[in-house]
């Protein structure tokens, strides 16, 4: 048995508590029910208050981004509460391998955590080959439950966010959610949780009285860095205070970015030569196989009347009339591809929203702004930073600014 695997099966054998940062609430907690079938206790934090992005801005310098700042801060927060043995306790996060500072996180949490929790291991989940020895192993049955996992929470995500501005009742919309979740964790491991269509079914039911007939309210986008757009903590409950002022916000999947990460192979491929002719063969196949996933899944959605998310082919052709997609540092050319798309959609408002330090994002989020008016000159684009010691009522300003201009 290599040392790798005598690691990992430590973990399980002693019940290790693992603890997972909030960026993708739903997804990670649907991802994290099937690993607890493994024999992984993962626990996706739920963070509130000041307190994280302090401790935060204290172990890591303030000139890094500000993603690996409230994410130590995370970390750090809940390991001091003393919930936890710190002799069974590790950390993980998850890594792209791209050019970006993100792939160093690991490296910054284990100098932040050298003195003050020397015994408490940094994981890796990623598929790009980082951290070996501390890399969670994900082989085919992960891969499968993973890609079950991201359509379900996917799904969820599109309809929450379209029925939770028009609800009667306060709290409906987020019942529905525990409810369905609670349902699909249930089934993790299991047969059962492969039913795509008859799971993906039962929440499209669970949800459907609630789809809005009629006129909808105004419909803000939310693209930009993907730990920023989809994390409430990190971008201060975003799509809370647009619901509050009166919009209905719309989001990416996840799939989208997957299918990003995906498509960037082939270009790597065609561009540089990167990787075997028999690689790029089945990067296609799989990037074929995923698209149409995504496609089943927007035909479902629109069969209950609710908006399905953008094809991923149409966001590639749009991204070609303002960009180049051989860029792709943080989240490249998919960005301005989004928001082009959104305004072909009939959303013209959009919040571009940047970690401050993410000199990437910067330039392909805000820097893409006069491009884009170029070609959509009625555009409401408002790039928005976020940064661990920002005000949050200047942000807020910010964005009752670009709602005083609804397009």
């Amino acid at each position: 048995m290599s040392e790798r695997s005598k690691f990992f099966k430590k973990l399980r054998d002693e019940h290790y508590t693992i603890l997972c940062p909030d960026m993708l609430p739903i997804h990670f907690e649907l991802i994290s029910a099937y690993l607890r079938t493994r024999g992984y206790n993962i626990k996706v934090l739920e963070v509130k208050g000041r307190a994280a992005k302090d401790e935060g801005l204290k172990a890591i310098h303030n000139d890094a981004c500000y993603p690996a700042i409230i994410v130590a801060g995370q970390f750090i927060n809940e390991l001091k509460t003393g919930k936890y043995d710190l002799n069974r306790t590790a950390v993980i996060m998850s890594q792209t391998g791209g050019g970006c500072r993100a792939s160093n996180y690991i490296s910054l949490f284990r100098k932040a955590f050298a003195d003050v929790f020397p015994t408490v291991p940094v994981l890796s989940i990623n598929f790009s080959g980082l951290e070996a020895a501390r890399s969670i192993p994900l082989d085919l049955p992960f891969i499968v439950n993973a890609v079950a996992a991201i359509q379900y929470a996917d799904l969820i995500m599109a309809l929450e966010n379209q029925t939770l501005p028009y609800e009667k009742e306060n709290g409906t919309i987020k019942a529905i959610r525990k409810k369905v979740m609670d349902k699909i964790s249930a089934q993790a491991g299991h047969a059962s949780f492969h039913h795509l269509k008859k799971n993906l079914r039962m929440i499209l039911e669970e949800y459907r009285p609630y789809i809005p007939k009629g006129e909808r309210k105004p419909r803000v986008g939310i693209v930009g860095e993907i730990y920023v757009k989809y994390s409430p903590y990190a971008n201060n409950y975003l799509a809370d205070f647009l619901v509050r002022e009166g919009c209905e916000v719309v989001l990416p999947s996840f799939s989208e970015f997957v299918l990003y990460c995906i498509y960037n192979i082939l270009e790597d491929h065609k561009r540089y030569g990167i990787g075997s002719p028999i690689y790029a063969f089945l990067a296609k196949k799989l990037y074929r196989y995923y698209l149409g996933k995504t496609r089943k899944l927007n035909k479902l959605i629109a069969e209950i009347g609710a908006t399905p998310y953008e094809d991923f082919e149409e966001i590639i052709e749009q991204g070609k009339r303002v960009i180049d997609l051989g860029v792709k540092m943080g989240e490249g050319w998919v960005i301005p591809a989004e928001m082009l798309t959104y305004y072909q959609h009939g959303v013209s408002n959009i919040v571009c929203a940047q970690p401050f330090g993410c000199l990437p994002n910067h330039i392909v989020g805000k820097g893409m702004v006069r491009p884009l008016k170029e070609i959509a000159p009625d555009i409401n684009i408002v790039p928005l930073d976020f940064d661990a010691s920002s005000s949050e009522v200047n942000q807020e300003n910010r964005l009752k600014l670009m709602l005083a201009n609804l397009k």
